[in-house]
């Protein structure tokens, strides 16, 4: 079983390493290029957008980023069932903010120790969402 955890954490953090370049090298050239914003005004606006395509993909694109439907995984609520919008934006910003010098790395490195110990991460929690891999969802019976 923790060999299991070890092997979803890895594909978890490749599958969010994905998502970050897909997003970072674009709007950095875009932003710094372009834009002519200054590099503290391109890292806000950065970890915001990395929320906003979070939340995004995972509503309109049967639960995934780019980088977990890669990597065949999804993110679902507790019960198994779609996330709400508001949860996984709670989460979407959670894991943004790990993206802020120093504490904002704390709080990720302690994440990764949680997803290797309990399966689940601290945006995770904060959002009530899992990540599961995508060919075991079954969706919940909806009462008619």
């Amino acid at each position: 079983m923790a060999d299991k955890r070890w092997l979803q954490a890895v594909l978890r953090l490749f599958c969010g390493l994905i998502d970050y370049l897909l997003l970072l090298l674009p709007v950095q050239l875009i932003m710094l290029g372009a834009m002519q914003l200054q590099p503290s005004q391109v890292d806000l606006l950065f970890r915001l957008l990395l929320a906003v395509y979070g939340v995004l993909m995972v509503e309109y694109a049967q639960g995934a980023t780019v980088g977990k439907k890669l990597g065949r995984l999804m993110v679902v609520d507790r019960s198994g069932a779609k996330a709400a919008m508001l949860h996984v934006g709670l989460r979407e910003l959670v894991r943004s903010m790990y993206l802020i010098p120093v504490a904002g790395w704390i709080a990720g490195a302690l994440s990764v120790v949680m997803m290797l110990f309990t399966g689940r991460t601290l945006h995770d929690m904060v959002g009530n969402t899992q990540v599961i891999y995508a060919w075991r969802y079954e969706p919940p019976e909806e009462d008619e």
